[in-house]
């Protein structure tokens, strides 16, 4: 006699367990997501440290610049310093100048006027903070030029602020108004030609790569 219990001639299914993991295929697509989110944080905040640099060196610049200006109504004119205006050389003495450890001194011979380094005995002029400033190392309370050597203004980027003022007495080839002062930029590069010598910042010149990203002073 059989019993009511309904029986089937199939065993019941087993279950298959689930895999929660992910699969090969999730996994490079989650990372290719991350990456791109990765590169888009990157360059926005890229762009911004950028933008922040200039516009540091803007407002650095213009302290340079209203120093000039301090000097000029001291001793009558812009410190005079020629040549490449990128070198560390030109940037010491505008240093030198500006910081009160150098004056412009007309040679009584030759008449030519120059800037010339002095001991400041205690006493000196000074027309900015050096503090408002990159500078390549600490100013550490100099006492006369010599304790100067080797500090220049710097940009954010670490490079010269570049300056170049080339008039004088027996020049005929400065035919710019007043100084050249620049920021190189981010590329750290700028192609000078005729400019440490003529003064003349053309268009030409302004849209050369080496420069186009270049900051001047008043701009």
């Amino acid at each position: 006699m059989f019993s009511k219990t309904s029986y089937s001639a199939y065993p019941p299914a087993q279950k298959r367990p689930t895999n929660s993991g992910f699969t090969l295929i999730e996994l490079l697509m989650v990372i290719a997501v991350i990456m791109v989110l990765a590169g888009i944080t990157f360059g926005i905040s890229r762009g911004v440290q950028n933008a922040q640099a200039r516009a540091q060196a803007k407002a650095e610049l213009a302290v340079i610049a209203q120093a000039l200006e301090g000097f000029k109504s001291t001793y009558g004119d812009f410190p005079w310093v020629s040549g490449d205006p990128t070198r560390t050389a030109n940037a010491e003495k505008l240093l030198l100048a500006l910081t009160g450890f150098a004056i412009l001194e007309r040679n009584n011979t030759s008449g030519v006027v120059s800037l010339v380094e002095i001991d400041s005995g205690g006493a000196r002029k000074s027309f900015l903070d050096p503090t408002k400033v990159g500078l390549s190392k600490d100013f550490n309370n100099p006492t006369n030029a010599a304790d100067l050597d080797g500090v220049y203004f710097t940009d954010p980027w670490g490079n010269t602020y570049a300056y170049v003022y080339a008039k004088s007495s027996n020049s005929t080839t400065w035919e710019n108004f007043g100084y050249v002062l620049f920021s190189e930029g981010s590329d750290s590069d700028s192609s000078i030609g005729s400019v440490a010598t003529d003064g003349i910042l053309s268009t030409a010149h302004r849209g050369m790569d080496a420069n186009i990203d270049n900051i001047y002073s008043g701009e």
